[in-house]
């Protein structure tokens, strides 16, 4: 068994003795300590002032006295185990009693060391961290803190690393997508969207702004498998180095907006008697058709079609019943033609076909002779049997135009002539 005595050790043929170690460690800023068989036999004065107590207060005293009791037993076995000289110091924090009342938190670290008489005694450097426990307490209740008001808020709140996996989701977020919390974390954010290369190109916008909030829409995915839209305010996250370390961002369902604005869509874009898109409806498609067909090297066509003798109806029969009229000619060219095909009223008796990419002149003729068929099928209209006679013209792109007007003229010259030969 390992006697614990007097401190003495030697290096070389110098001998120093404890009063040289006890002036060694007054240089030490730490609280120095050593222990034998549990006791104080030499303190420094940092070590004094940790504990609020003067130097003769201290020798000879337990040092357990001084530590708050749920502590004891881990600093009886974390002073056992440091028995192995070999082996690091072992650190240990725990709560001290310091004179003036106020429990003090110390971060303590315990080395045995052997004498050349090979007496062992405990040496405890200690740290005082009282601000640092007290910082890290204000961090967790300012954390604790802000997800109460996160939580709180009727709004989506997230925020992923770098990779794109949630790290942080607010209570009302899981609500809103219909997840448990543990089904949200650490899953990637681009699952929970209706498209998830929607994401992408939303990441892109976010890192393209260095930083600053940036607004964008999203359609996102319950669980359920309904869908929802979000107005998210986001940026990118980094370090103080510039690093990227994820995206934060707060977003607000705005599906009722979204529902309103298409509705008000169809209103600006759809022709009220008819249900067929409008002017403004066909000139959008066309548009976007013709930067396709350039982009692609293909072809478009389209037919412009005029009711002949429209005011006779009207004049025979009464407007209301020349709405009728008009309502069922619009049916019977949307019979008439593809469901990939467009089926416009662009004006009172004038329509626009814009057919699918690619179609050619002989599928034109065709879809033109089922047209005609479909039209000459009986129509009664006050009892009295009406027919529907009608000119057209088409164009195709870029044949006659490279624009939608060019387009679109040319098709209704073409009509202009074929009605004046009939």
């Amino acid at each position: 068994m390992i006697m614990r005595d007097n401190l003495q050790y030697s290096t070389g043929s110098a001998i120093f003795d404890a009063d040289f170690y006890a002036d060694l460690i007054e240089t030490i800023q730490d609280g120095v300590c050593v222990l034998k068989s549990g006791q104080l036999i030499l303190v420094n004065q940092a070590f004094c002032e940790i504990l609020g107590q003067q130097r003769e207060q201290l020798i000879e005293r337990e040092f357990n006295q001084f530590i708050l009791t749920e502590y004891i037993e881990l600093f009886e076995q974390t002073l056992h185990s440091a028995f192995d000289t070999e082996q690091p110091p072992q650190e240990i924090e725990l709560e001290i009693q310091h004179s003036t009342m106020n429990n003090r938190w110390i971060q303590i670290k315990i080395k045995p060391l052997v004498s050349k008489q090979n007496l062992v005694f405990d040496v405890l450097t200690l740290r005082d961290i009282t601000s640092r426990k007290s910082l890290v307490r204000e961090l967790e209740l300012s954390e604790q803190y802000f997800k109460k008001i996160i939580d709180k808020l009727p709004s989506i709140y997230y925020r992923t690393d770098a990779s794109g996996v949630l790290t942080k989701i607010s209570a009302h977020s899981c609500e809103m997508m219909g997840y448990d919390m543990d089904e949200l974390i650490g899953q990637p954010l681009a699952k929970f969207y209706d498209d998830p290369q929607q994401r992408t190109k939303t990441l892109a916008k976010i890192l393209a702004n260095l930083g600053k909030p940036i607004s964008v829409e999203s359609l996102l995915r319950r669980k359920n498998g309904s869908t929802f839209w979000v107005a998210t305010c986001a940026y990118a996250r980094t370090d103080d180095a510039g690093e990227f370390l994820g995206i934060e961002g707060m977003s607000i369902d705005i599906t009722e907006r979204k529902n309103i604005e298409c509705n008000l869509r169809e209103i600006a874009i759809k022709d009220q008697l008819t249900s067929l898109m409008n002017r403004f409806g066909l000139q959008e498609h066309l548009e976007k058709s013709l930067l396709r067909a350039k982009r692609q090297h293909s072809h478009i066509s389209i037919i412009f079609i005029d009711l002949d003798k429209f005011k006779g109806i009207n004049d025979t029969f009464g407007h209301q019943a020349g709405d009728f009229y008009l309502a069922e000619f619009a049916q019977r060219l949307e019979r008439s033609f593809r469901e990939s095909d467009l089926v416009a009223r662009i004006g009172g008796d004038e329509f626009v076909i814009l057919l699918d990419d690619n179609t050619q002149s002989d599928s034109i003729s065709k879809l033109l002779i089922r047209l005609q068929e479909i039209m000459q099928e009986p129509f009664m209209l006050n009892d009295e049997n009406v027919s529907f006679a009608y000119s057209y013209g088409n164009a195709t792109f870029p044949k006659h135009g490279t624009t939608a007007s060019a387009l679109l003229n040319y098709a209704d010259q073409q009509m202009y002539l074929a009605k004046k030969q009939s």
